[in-house]
């Protein structure tokens, strides 16, 4: 059963509840920093800049293929009372988008805001060595959600490997977090990454560290690919607030 595996990753990771930001609910948690701080996220006040969604694209797809492979493709979708969009027609999209069937199992889950207002969590889990999706057109979702993409993927898609106990959730153009039951699960993510790794939360990140001294240096990642200028050809969006 894909829902009592993720559960029981869930719970090896201490965050049974799947509380945001995964990175904060979790002891042994990487983050990431996906969006290149050098470059402008906008060209202009209604145009974003193309650089920079390639740039976020090449680094998600860069920490997704060295953290594969993964069993089960978690989507979150989060209703409330006066959301009137159609969910099925949100469903097929996704399945659209990722060339994936009807969800191998739907778990639907009534929670409360921090407003304590009702809100309705559906999970919705896919077998990703029975049906792997299309992963490139998925990041690239996620990637563009907050900029009148498909604004269901920010912060709600999350890909694990049960057998790993690890969690993987790039939550946006802005970053991805990466959990584990065990530090040496991930620890290579840190000593090969490190110069991704989210300055802000360094600190909390340093039990990774297999010396006392200043584990940050410099390193230079090669790509497993070369990306073309041209292989993230999105239009342009005019970003909505976070």
């Amino acid at each position: 059963m894909l829902l009592e595996s993720v559960f029981e990753t869930l719970r090896r990771i201490e965050n049974e509840r799947l509380q945001l930001p995964i990175f904060y609910e979790s002891p042994i948690a990487l983050r990431f920093e996906t969006g290149d701080p050098s470059l402008d996220i906008f060209l202009d006040k209604a145009h974003l800049n193309p650089k920079y969604l390639r740039s976020a694209f090449w680094r998600v797809s860069f920490l997704y293929e060295k953290i594969a492979p993964f069993d089960t493709l978690l989507w979150v979708l989060y209703r409330t009372p006066d959301l009137e969009t159609d969910v099925t027609a949100i469903i097929d999209r996704f399945c659209t988008l990722t060339h994936l069937p009807s969800p191998a199992e739907v778990y639907q889950q009534e929670v409360t805001t921090s407003d304590e207002e009702p809100m309705t969590r559906i999970f919705l889990l896919w077998d990703m060595k029975q049906t792997p999706p299309l992963i490139a057109p998925l990041l690239k979702g996620i990637l563009s959600a907050d900029f009148k993409g498909f604004r269901e993927l920010s912060s709600a898609v999350f890909f694990f490997d049960t057998e790993r106990h690890l969690l993987f959730h790039p939550y946006d153009d802005r970053g991805a977090d990466v959990v584990a039951e065990k530090a040496e699960t991930i620890r290579f993510l840190y000593e090969d990454c490190k110069n991704w790794l989210l300055e802000y939360d360094l600190q909390r990140m340093q039990k990774f560290s297999r010396t006392k001294k200043d584990p940050f240096g410099s390193f230079f990642i090669s790509p497993p690919f070369q990306l073309s200028p041209s292989a993230y050809s999105l239009p342009f969006y005019s970003r909505n607030s976070h």
